[in-house]
């Protein structure tokens, strides 16, 4: 992932920058054992599962870079984002021990909602409680290139699964899945609350053939840790799809300063966080995806957009930190995010038993 600037209160100076940012969508092969439309699915191997086992989280800490936060890829030509499916709701799963935070009207009267700015509470208080780093190795070669994001336990029949950007599962351009997965709760300067390793992980059709950003989204089932799985050991937020926009949403994740959206520091080592209320786009060089003022930049990527916080900061999951749009000054207030309609619930269906 990557940095953040000012810019974009209206919608028709996002409208401007639409036109300045439009690049042309990707074409890409059909998912190898996919059929068209198919979530494709990735299950990790007993001999890497073995060998993520083996690592240890500070020597990953030293040499880890964050996710580069990509470009908007806009759909296919012709695509219509308009029409929506119906709405499917998963209520969160509180654990035992969750802590309760500021409700999300006391953030915004104390704290500056769009600058990513330090989230206040710590990393065994809800929402950070369930939201943390997930690393994975971007090199299927025998060296290691470690890198990071951000990903939200969420509430599911296996109690395992996260919710992240497709972007950090499923390298586009060179057509792969990551390996070695590896959650971190809580994270705030080195592991918290342990370690969950990868199971089996997914994305959308459309971002695995196309890089499509409007299905920016990935979701990963991990395995339980000391026998007892996450949302029964932390608590999982809830997940929203086909859901109303224009609606107020809080954005989390684990920063780094970048130079192609200037004017922001973070060092990624702490839960920073945006509010605000999103926009919605139907159609055009956007479509389908959800728009949030928002400064913070790579590594942030896959961190939830949360939705309906109730008074224990458990939520809903509707959108992941996928794209800045384009690059340079002009985007650094801006973050997109994927709509969930039907294909980011036909990957949580495809995941959420296994």
């Amino acid at each position: 992932m990557n940095k953040t600037g000012r810019v974009l209160a209206s919608t028709a100076g996002l409208a401007a920058l639409a036109a300045l940012g439009a690049n042309a969508a990707q074409a890409g092969t059909l998912a190898t054992g996919s059929s068209a439309g198919k979530s494709p699915v990735h299950t990790v191997s007993a001999a890497e599962r073995g060998t993520a086992a083996t690592m240890d989280i500070k020597d990953i800490i030293k040499v880890a870079k964050p996710m580069t936060m990509p470009k908007n890829v806009p759909s296919p030509a012709g695509s219509d984002r308009s029409s929506r499916g119906a709405e499917v709701k998963i209520a969160p799963s509180a654990a035992g021990g969750s802590t309760k935070g500021l409700s999300a009207k006391e953030a915004v009267a104390r704290y500056d909602t769009n600058a990513g700015a330090l989230w206040p509470l710590g990393p065994s208080a809800n929402p950070n409680r369930q939201v943390g780093k997930l690393y994975f190795d971007t090199d299927p070669g025998p060296a290691y290139n470690w890198s990071w994001c951000t990903a939200t336990a969420v509430n599911a029949e296996n109690k395992s699964t996260l919710i992240t950007a497709g972007h950090c599962v499923w390298d586009a351009t060179n057509r792969r899945w990551y390996t070695n997965l590896q959650f971190y709760p809580g994270y705030q300067y080195g592991a918290t609350q342990g370690v969950y390793y990868a199971k089996t992980y997914s994305t959308t059709w459309n971002y695995y053939n196309y890089g499509t950003s409007a299905d920016d989204m990935g979701a990963v089932v991990v395995y339980p840790r000391n026998g007892v799985a996450i949302v029964n050991a932390l608590g999982g937020h809830g997940a929203w799809f086909n859901g109303s926009t224009n609606q107020f949403r809080t954005s989390l994740g684990y920063p780094i300063t970048d130079w192609r959206w200037p004017g922001y520091t973070a060092n990624g080592e702490d839960a920073r966080y945006c509010q605000g209320t999103d926009y919605y786009y139907g159609s055009g060089t956007f479509a389908g995806q959800n728009y949030l003022n928002c400064r913070m930049t790579g590594g942030a990527s896959g961190g939830p957009w949360l939705t309906w916080v109730n008074g224990s900061w458990m939520g809903y999951v509707n959108s992941v930190n996928s794209n800045k749009g384009g690059i340079g000054a002009a985007w650094a207030n801006v973050m997109f995010g994927p709509y969930f309609d039907n294909k980011e619930l036909q990957v949580f269906n495809t995941v959420r038993n296994l």
